[in-house]
């Protein structure tokens, strides 16, 4: 029990240091501005290495799906 209300915990403490860096980040003067960056960084972004990491992604899904679950399945 006691570990369950410590990951509450955390979990809450995370949310809020999300909150805060957000909140942070974008200001409360010109949110426009902060989101029409962050767009742009992602947008200048070379779709090579979107194919790329989603690629990756994929393979570690794909082994994820044939050795991890079967095995969790046989306990």
């Amino acid at each position: 029990m006691a570990v369950e209300d410590r990951d509450a915990f955390d979990l809450a403490l995370v949310a809020t240091a999300l909150v805060l860096s957000a909140a942070s980040a974008v200001g409360v003067s010109n949110p426009v501005s902060a989101v029409g960056a962050a767009v742009a960084g992602v947008t200048s972004v070379n779709p090579i290495a979107y194919l790329v990491v989603l690629g990756v992604l994929g393979v570690l899904f794909t082994a994820y799906a044939v050795w991890y679950v079967p095995n969790q399945g046989a306990r």
